[in-house]
């Protein structure tokens, strides 16, 4: 860990940053000493910054690092960029900080297996999981910053108002409007903005679930391989896990018992990409009303699907207001540092949660909040999708058609929807240590045995495979990134003892 000192933007002081390999790329150092420094208060809300070449200077970094550090930092809200004058720190920065709302990515982040334990440079980013920013109309975006870093906040008119529970829920109205507004259009999801609660990221709106509706005496059922960091986040809550097979239909419902909820992604599976069928979903439904229970569905990348139709969202279906919990997030829409997710809640839930957040405090940054509302309200969202679903659909294709020429032996799962797609592995290879063997190569992806709780080895529905991200890769380098694992994979199978290919 090293510390720089460097001047700060026409000010008389100095600001100490101390730049952390852990934290991954130059960015992602930078972005996480600057949040450290919001935090500790050496950094103030409205406080500027060096220019992005000045910092580049003076830390001894690549420019194109600073200014991706800072556009994910206005991404979530923390620096406001504002043409013709310098970058600031955000209103409501250093509570943002303190409460934790940035993070690095929720997946780990894939380590060499080298003596020290350092990242290898990462050439090809096929890890899932990770939107592509560039996407994003630059106009509309720094449009949506502007006019929500120059609209006051609207504190409350009195003290009492401040401490009706529930305020820091309501205090978002503009952006629960939008986004009621746009599930009802985009995603058949009916609801009132009473109903949207929003979160600093899925992860934190599945341990406040835990906290509202868990039963310590009954177990939450989990898609087996699943959303990792999701079931995480729900045993570190104190929620008892249990692990409910997936096949090509999506969860198999006739292994379900007794459980009080069950936490699903039926709109494109993770990892393994199937959609959940319609007579699925309606014994899902079924199941949950039989047994009083709740049903999580995570639809985090339900707005990119292709060549299929749209399936109906749980919540849209009979009983689904009732029994259906729907998360979704921007992380995969528009960025994962925004750190904005949502929660539709069925009606007899709303005071329950307004009281909830009321003692736990937990909320999204006010600025990030604004900002996306407008984003949403200006109708740039929907235009953003439409830009990204032809992005992806490009690339998805070109890197499959990349698959299936240089590996024709590999069963491709998952291409219908989403960012990524799964690369089923011949009997006995070991996807980790394929997944490690690439990294070295510049490579990075993820291992699908890692999304398992059980074993891993046993049944045909666990063999290995990888989980290749193609939100990232360009077209141009598709056939360059399968290449590179039908080249690793070779040399795994002509080592001494491994199963023929």
């Amino acid at each position: 860990m090293g510390r720089i000192v460097l001047p700060r933007h026409a000010t008389p002081f100095h600001l100490t940053l101390a730049l952390d390999p852990r934290d991954g790329r130059q960015a992602s150092q930078l972005a996480a000493a600057l949040v450290r420094a919001i935090a500790e208060g050496q950094l103030h809300d409205g406080d500027p910054l060096p220019s992005t070449r000045s910092l580049a200077r003076h830390l001894g970094l690549a420019r194109s690092a600073v200014v991706a550090a800072y556009e994910e930092l206005s991404a979530a809200g923390f620096l406001v960029a504002t043409a013709g004058s310098a970058t600031r720190v955000g209103p409501g920065a250093r509570s943002a900080s303190l409460a934790g709302a940035y993070t690095h990515p929720t997946e780990a982040e894939p380590q060499s297996a080298g003596a020290e334990g350092t990242a290898h440079p990462i050439r090809l980013d096929l890890r899932p999981g990770h939107p592509d920013p560039g996407l994003i109309d630059d106009r509309d975006w720094a449009r949506a910053w502007r006019r929500a870093a120059a609209a006051p906040l609207q504190p409350p008119a009195d003290a009492v108002t401040a401490l009706r529970p529930g305020f820091g829920h309501s205090f978002h109205e503009p952006l629960r409007r939008a986004l009621a507004e746009h599930l009802r259009r985009n995603r058949a999801v009916v609801c009132d903005a009473a109903d949207v609660f929003l979160f600093p990221g899925v992860n934190a709106a599945l341990r406040a679930l835990v906290g509202l509706v868990g039963e310590p005496d009954r177990a939450i059922a989990f898609e087996e391989p699943g959303y990792s960091t999701g079931r995480r986040a729900l045993e570190s809550s104190g929620a008892r896990v249990r692990p409910i097979p997936v096949d090509a239909e999506g969860l198999r419902v006739d292994d379900l018992g007794d459980e009080w909820g069950c936490y699903v992604t039926p709109a494109h599976q993770y990892p393994l990409g199937s959609r959940m069928s319609v007579a699925r979903r309606a014994a899902l439904l079924d199941w949950a009303t039989a047994h009083d229970a709740l049903i999580l569905e995570d639809d985090y990348d339900g707005e990119f699907r292709y060549d299929v139709a749209p399936m109906p969202s749980l919540h849209s279906m009979n009983a689904g207001a009732e029994r259906v919990i729907y998360l979704g997030t921007a992380s995969k829409m528009l960025a994962r540092e925004l750190r904005v997710a949502w929660v539709v809640l069925p009606r007899r839930l709303r005071e329950p949660m307004q009281d909830f957040l009321a003692r736990t405090g937990d909320s999204v940054n006010p600025v990030a909040a604004a900002a996306l509302a407008e984003f949403v309200d200006s109708g740039a969202l929907v235009r953003q999708l439409a830009r990204a679903q032809r992005g992806y659909a490009a690339r998805r294709s070109r890197f499959t058609e990349a698959c299936r020429d240089l590996l024709p032996g590999l069963v491709l799962q998952g291409i219908e929807a989403g960012l990524h797609v799964v690369l089923r592995l011949p009997a006995g290879i070991d996807d980790r240590a394929l997944r490690d063997r690439l990294l070295v190569d510049g490579l990075a992806c993820q291992a699908l045995s890692d999304y398992w709780l059980g074993d891993p080895g046993a049944g045909e529905s666990k063999s290995g495979g990888l989980v290749c991200g193609y939100a990232r890769l360009p077209e141009t380098r598709a056939r360059e990134a399968a290449a590179l694992i039908a080249a690793a994979l070779a040399r795994i199978q002509a080592e001494p003892g491994a199963p023929p290919a």
